[in-house]
């Protein structure tokens, strides 16, 4: 499994090309060998492949704009191509969808479906992270169940521990009925319903790192939503994983 950053911690930054060599180059420095890229001002995919080359450092899997992908997916084919990325993600169900009735869940079940079965023609894969409410029911049957049973196996699922712990969930049990179906985790601790960086709240990052690579994870990447110091809160996240796989015998 290899470690990363999703870059929408940082998206404060990610405003000009110099903005996005900054971020790049300390996530870099911070330990990360694979990042997600999300948030920010959009940059040329062109650029984008540069500043992989230029820091080592792989485009895993991207958040997405709904709208583009329904409307524009070649478009968004071939900027992941130029930057060498297969797997485009959903970063939360739009509110089209989140009414609370079966109709529209059963809606999105379909768009993810038929972004599953366009993109395998590509040779990638759409990419679902969650929040909370897709551990509410609807229709009898949780949210999360139903976007697990009733969409293409080939739907891939992004975790995130904070969303998954504050729902009242256990990560690594919840990480188990995802195995095989996720490719990358959000590292997000817990304490007291707020964001904390990895290692200061309450999750068991080396029991949930443990089961998340014999499920399959190959990717985990840190993030935090919200941070007074969103680099410092970063580097925290990226010495922690280290430590933990220091721990582990890891190089």
């Amino acid at each position: 499994m290899k470690y990363g950053v999703q870059l929408f911690s940082l998206r404060k930054y990610l405003k000009d090309e110099k903005g996005y060599d900054e971020v790049f180059s300390r996530v870099k420095k911070a330990g990360a060998e694979v990042v997600q890229l999300s948030g920010g001002k959009p940059m040329p995919a062109v650029y984008i492949a540069e500043l992989s080359r230029k820091y080592s450092l792989p485009v895993v899997v991207t958040h997405d704009s709904f709208s583009k992908l329904q409307n524009d997916l070649d478009a968004l084919v071939e900027e992941h191509r130029i930057y060498s990325c297969n797997a485009l993600g959903i970063g939360m169900m739009p509110k089209e969808f989140r009414t609370g009735e079966t109709k529209d869940l059963s809606r999105f079940v379909s768009v993810l479906n038929s972004l599953s079965e366009k993109l395998a023609e590509a040779g990638m894969t759409i990419a679902y992270h969650n929040h909370w409410f897709e551990f509410d029911v609807v229709g009898g049957k949780r949210i999360f169940d139903a976007l697990i049973e009733d969409t293409d196996p080939r739907v891939r699922f992004i975790p995130d521990t904070y969303w998954i712990r504050f729902a009242g969930e256990d990560v690594c049990k919840f990480l188990e009925k995802l195995s095989g179906r996720a490719e990358t985790i959000h590292l997000k601790d817990y304490k007291h319903k707020i964001f904390r960086a990895v290692g200061r709240g309450e999750l068991d990052f080396a029991s949930v790192l443990s089961v998340a690579e014999r499920c399959g994870v190959k990717y985990a990447v840190a993030e935090l939503d919200i941070s007074p110091r969103p680099f410092a809160s970063m580097e925290y996240s990226m010495n922690t994983i280290r430590e933990l796989k220091d721990a582990k015998g890891e190089r």
